[in-house]
């Protein structure tokens, strides 16, 4: 009988726990981080094909083509994995070199006002142009990328439905197969030994791949977590509650939000300050 009672004891305030209390402050901070409370997506004043869907298609199938490297065997999903929630997995990313630092989820980046680690990019297009162009990543430059647009035929195609007609190519004296303002000495020589209007046509060509790139990105939503569907119960009063976060989590949650003071930098649904 003795071991009986505390059995049950213990069972009620399990079940109390698991129940958990929220004042309507906290009911309000939760609602903010619920990804219910996610904005509408910004719009980028920069990129006027942010939000065209032949741009996205086309941006999509250029995020996976590994031609856009200088090997031949890296693009932009070798450490941004689909599967791995866009990112690699690995401490420091791998490209044609071995990098500095790791590759971030991509997954809400449009949501961002700036981007790489140090925010040194304001925009999502041209933080997309700077792996293709670092000696450890892609390790290319905007002639190649110009060159496979003009001579890839459905990628040509897409391109002048986009973007209008690209310049002709096809003289490579006038137009090399490899040269940009890199890091590379060879490539970057024979860039500046280029007219100048052949590079700012060149740069064009190469600034509107990465705003295809960027259209794609704009699409890659978060989607719905435990947390979010808990969220979402709590405030519509479904008794389901009760069972979608586990006591600890529940603590856990409540510590983040209150003591802990988490929510100083893990602010909004997606749980960052941009800083």
């Amino acid at each position: 009988l003795y071991i009986a009672f505390w059995c049950c004891c213990l069972a009620v305030n399990a079940q109390a726990a698991q129940e958990m209390d929220w004042s309507d402050s906290e009911l309000a901070l939760l609602r903010l981080l619920w990804l219910g409370s996610l904005s509408a997506l910004p719009p980028d004043p920069t990129n006027s094909y942010a939000d065209s869907t032949v741009a996205a298609g086309f941006g999509q199938k250029l995020f996976f083509d590994k031609r856009l490297s200088v090997n031949g065997q890296v693009a932009c999903s070798n450490c941004h994995i689909p599967e791995k929630s866009f990112t690699d997995g690995r401490a420091k990313s791998i490209g044609v070199g071995d990098t500095t630092r790791s590759a971030p989820s991509i997954i809400g980046i449009a949501f961002s006002p700036w981007f790489f680690w140090d925010g040194r990019s304001d925009s999502l297009w041209s933080q997309a142009l700077g792996p293709l162009e670092s000696a450890v990543e892609h390790g290319s430059n905007r002639t190649q990328y110009a060159h496979i647009q003009y001579t890839d035929p459905s990628y040509r195609k897409t391109y002048e439905i986009l973007f209008g007609e690209l310049p002709d190519l096809s003289d490579i004296k006038r137009f090399p197969l490899y040269s940009g303002p890199v890091t590379d000495p060879g490539f970057d020589d024979i860039w500046h030994k280029m007219s100048q209007a052949d590079r700012k046509a060149i740069t064009r060509v190469f600034v509107n791949i990465g705003k295809a790139i960027a259209a794609y990105e704009r699409l890659l939503i978060p989607s719905a977590s435990r947390f979010d569907q808990y969220i979402e119960e709590l405030l519509n009063g479904d008794p389901a509650a009760k069972n979608t976060l586990t006591t600890d989590e529940k603590a856990g949650l409540k510590l983040f939000i209150g003591k802990a003071m988490c929510v100083t930098c893990h602010q909004g649904p997606l749980f960052t300050n941009n800083g």
